[in-house]
């Protein structure tokens, strides 16, 4: 199997997962929404779990949108090139990091901005 068919199967395992992930979610949600009490410390409790669900489900649908682009990439046959250098990024990189879409080094020098910006 070629590396990029390998990566595409990964991508695809991994939107599966997240689309898995993202309904129970949703589902958990709409329990509640359903099954609420009356009693005001029980609804506060299911209040704070329909807010933690509501954040894992925002998660979810980004990981969805970031694998959705990465399987765009592949289909548009850029995927593999750093978005800011143009250079190829290593298999072994998108082996383990299969949505990256920059170099190792490039990947340092945004981090490196982001913290000189929060710092600043």
């Amino acid at each position: 199997m070629r590396p990029i068919d390998k990566l595409r199967q990964m991508l695809l395992a991994q939107r599966r997962a997240l689309f898995e992930q993202v309904a129970r979610a949703a589902d958990d949600l709409r329990w509640l929404d359903t099954n609420t009490h009356p009693e005001t410390e029980e609804e506060a409790q299911e209040q704070n779990i329909a807010n933690l669900l509501a954040r894992l489900d925002d998660r979810g649908n980004a990981e969805l949108r970031i694998v959705d682009r990465a399987l765009t990439l592949i289909e548009e046959g850029d995927y593999g090139t750093c978005e800011d250098c143009g250079d190829p990024i290593p298999v072994e990189r998108l082996e383990v990091l299969p949505t990256a879409t920059t170099c190792v080094f490039c990947a340092e020098a945004r981090e490196r901005n982001s913290r000189q910006a929060v710092a600043s």
